[in-house]
């Protein structure tokens, strides 16, 4: 019989067109009308089947193909607009497509004539602001500090106990040669304020306790380098002060910071802070030298 010929290519066609489905449904952000258009056409060739396994069910003449597929037709012939819509070359300069294309994009257009995407926008702004770091800005007012991205996170950890600081003579890494308080680069998945912790204990051996965030402050440098500084304070420790290979640590009358020891901006900054502000700081720098900054403060929460 002639059904039952066709029964099975039909049955294999039948699985194809849904196997394409299933792997149109992981690429639904570029449209749903070519998915809709395949189960549109796994239905038909699913009511042909039927109709194919009824002919041969009750074993009547091939003859009953004619209306078994003109019924199929006329399934068909209204839905033909929702299933004719995969083309093989772009609707705008006729450029012959992929197969991802004419399968899985709704708009069947080619790779040079598809709109942005969302995602694509986005890429773009991001280059766009990282093009505008690369220009060296040469003062906080060139930088969109809410869309700046630092290359690395820093913490600093100033111990305050009995009128003196905790500082240190830095040996080695940014700010060598400087007085500072002990700090040093927040590792990935770490926590700024256990990275706070740590830095005290390696550089100088003492644990800071009641450890509390006292201010942000955001730098870039001439060449190229940017980084975001946490500033902590604590009002106790434990353990006894060694020195080491990254850092002398001495204690100061808080009085009398050396503030000609330090970096440029610490004297901007530290003595509202040990006032209880909260600082928030950017800043500008070519070397050593700083070219421009911005300190606000407000009181700590």
């Amino acid at each position: 019989m002639i059904a039952e010929k066709l029964s099975q290519p039909l049955y294999y066609l039948m699985m194809a067109v849904l196997i394409a489905n299933l792997t149109q449904r992981k690429h639904v952000k570029h449209g749903n009308k070519k998915r809709m258009a395949t189960l549109w056409v796994a239905g038909i060739l699913l009511f042909l089947q039927v109709e194919l396994v009824l002919i041969q069910h009750f074993k009547v003449s091939d003859l009953f193909l004619i209306p078994a597929f003109i019924l199929a037709l006329a399934l068909f012939y209204p839905l033909r607009l929702r299933i004719f819509i995969f083309k093989t070359k772009c609707t705008e300069c006729s450029t012959k497509m992929d197969y991802k294309r004419i399968i899985y994009w709704d708009n069947n257009l080619c790779d040079s004539c598809q709109p942005e995407t969302e995602e694509e926008k986005t890429a773009a702004a991001e280059i766009a602001v990282a093009e505008k770091y690369s220009d060296n800005p040469d003062t906080v007012g060139d930088v969109d500090w809410d869309a700046w991205e630092p290359k690395e996170t820093a913490v600093i950890c100033f111990i305050f106990k009995d009128d003196k600081v905790l500082l240190i003579n830095k040996k080695t890494g940014l700010g060598a040669g400087k007085v500072n308080a002990p700090g040093g680069r927040v590792e990935p998945a770490e926590m700024a304020i256990d990275a706070a912790v740590r830095e005290v204990q390696e550089e100088t051996g003492l644990t800071p306790l009641n450890v509390r965030e006292v201010g942000q402050l955001s730098f870039i440098f001439k060449d190229g380098y940017s980084l975001k500084g946490i500033v902590y304070f604590s009002d106790d420790f434990t353990g006894n002060m060694v020195e080491t290979d990254e850092a002398d640590p001495f204690w100061h009358p808080v009085a009398e910071i050396p503030y000609e020891k330090m970096w440029a901006d610490d004297q901007l900054w530290l003595p509202l802070a040990i006032k209880g502000k909260y600082i928030t700081g950017h800043f500008i720098f070519d070397g050593d030298k700083m070219l421009s900054q911005d300190v606000k403060d407000r009181e700590m929460l």
